[in-house]
């Protein structure tokens, strides 16, 4: 068949549009590429204080066999700890006034050791655009499809509980409503039981600096109470953006070294007779993953915060299940030993206080509200209602809706706010009214059972 020259012209255009086309699509980026890095390199030696004239940014100097090796600075690393001891040190070279100097970036001693103190309880996975911790005893492994699978690595069946990917954004997750916040990341969560009595959590994150989002499936037997605490961890210590990603890789590595540092201190208690750390008894709380690495500022939530439906995705308070409170019956809330001798109350009618060291600690950046809700209670945000700002919904039990809450923590508009504290009780009902603004007041309301735990919570709440 012929084809007229106004048909080869278009057809000639069709097939160059192909062509210029097919080369303006960038190549997709793998989710999984690290961090341009420097060259690593790796040194032994002895770690001797700086001893050169020069003015440079070097601290000290590794020696090996009576030789100079390098002159030696670091951002991470505590080098002074280290000083007359055997080292294997990791970092990269850089020219500072016609000077090479070794920054570095992870140190381990050679002349103790490895057991001798408690190593991490968490390792970082870490891309060039995001990064999470997750528990040492976990082990992970990436999929041809893209896909990172989980396992214990004490399982021989290699049973995956834990899958993780990332995604591109579809025309459905724009116009999705999201349900929860996790580490300032709004998304979805989505629970169902499979066949095997066991809880799937399918958590939704979406990305605040690219196009794309991040899903979570995590499934486990509903009394894993420990696990679903350490995935909650992960999802919390989730961080994206480059400049991020390096602070929590420094973060880690100057981790690492006080570990390191900590060995020497121990070998010196022993030389001096002193029990060793590892005999003494250790306290019950430990550390979490975002303690140890990031400091106080990240651990005020360590659950997904699951925003109000009723308001907007930007400005929305959020709400948090503590899955630490899904404890035993025969443990109820108000059983606290060490509380012989319990505080006051506003009107000077004494309360057991429940809040210890176990209390969870919420924070709503939005309703500058900050508080601490006693071990066993779950609590829910239900956003705005008639005449009030917001109004939480407690209760000794898990409950989804407001028709289970057994009391309630309102902050009321009004003009003319009490100035003082004040509780009424009627007809076996409690409110306690307490100053917030010169425009609003918190109001407590529920059964007078639940005193203890109203006054409690009412001794931590403040406006910031």
């Amino acid at each position: 068949m012929k084809l007229h020259n106004t048909q080869k012209i278009f057809f000639g255009l069709f097939a160059a549009a192909l062509v210029i086309s097919a080369c303006a699509f960038p190549e997709k980026e793998d989710p999984f590429s690290r961090l341009p890095e420097e060259e690593i390199q790796t040194l032994e030696g002895e770690v001797f204080p700086f001893s050169v004239s020069v003015a440079t940014r070097a601290t000290h100097r590794l020696e090996k066999d009576e030789k100079l090796v390098a002159y030696l600075a670091s951002d991470i690393v505590r080098l002074n700890d280290f000083v007359g001891r055997q080292v294997e040190i990791k970092g990269v070279w850089r020219t500072e006034k016609m000077r090479e100097i070794f920054w570095v970036e992870s140190i381990r001693l050679l002349d103790i050791g490895q057991n001798k103190t408690e190593e991490l309880e968490e390792q970082l996975f870490s891309t060039k655009r995001f990064s999470f911790l997750y528990p040492t005893y976990w082990e992970h492994s990436l999929s041809p499809n893209g896909v990172v699978h989980f396992v214990e690595k004490s399982d021989s069946a290699r049973r995956v509980f834990l899958t993780f990917s990332v995604e591109e954004l579809t025309r459905e997750d724009r116009s999705t409503d999201p349900n929860v916040l996790i580490a300032n990341l709004a998304g979805t969560k989505k629970i169902t039981t499979d066949e095997l009595d066991r809880e799937r959590q399918e958590v939704v994150l979406f990305s605040n600096e690219y196009d794309q989002k991040y899903r979570f499936v995590f499934t486990s037997q509903f009394e894993a109470f420990e696990k679903k605490k350490e995935f909650f961890q992960l999802l919390n210590s989730f961080v994206e953006g480059e400049e991020k990603v390096r602070q929590a890789e420094a973060a880690y590595q100057r981790r690492v070294a006080e570990l390191e540092s900590e060995k020497i201190k121990e070998e010196a208690m022993q030389e001096e007779g002193e029990k060793p750390v590892s005999s003494e008894p250790k306290e019950e709380k430990k550390e979490s993953f975002l303690e140890k690495l990031f400091g106080d500022e990240q651990t005020e939530s360590t659950e997904e915060e699951p925003l109000n439906e009723q308001e907007n995705t930007s400005e929305s308070d959020i709400e948090v299940e503590d899955e630490k409170t899904s404890q035993s019956e025969e443990s109820p809330p108000s059983d606290t030993s060490e509380q012989t001798t319990p505080p006051q109350g506003e009107e000077g009618e004494a309360f057991t206080n429940l809040i210890d060291e176990r209390a969870f600690s919420y924070e709503s950046s939005y309703y500058q509200l900050r508080m601490k809700v006693p071990w066993g209670y779950w609590f829910r945000n239900f956003g705005p209602s008639e005449g009030a700002i917001t109004r939480i919904g407690f209760s000794d039990q898990e409950f989804s809706d407001p028709a289970g809450a057994k009391f309630w923590l309102e902050i009321v508009r009004d003009d003319t706010p009490p100035t003082q504290a004040s509780e009424k009780i009627q007809d076996g009902q409690m409110t306690i009214t307490f100053p917030r603004s010169e425009n609003s007041f918190y109001r407590f309301s529920g059964s007078v059972q639940f005193r203890d735990a109203m006054k409690s919570i009412q001794s931590t709440v403040e406006k910031f």
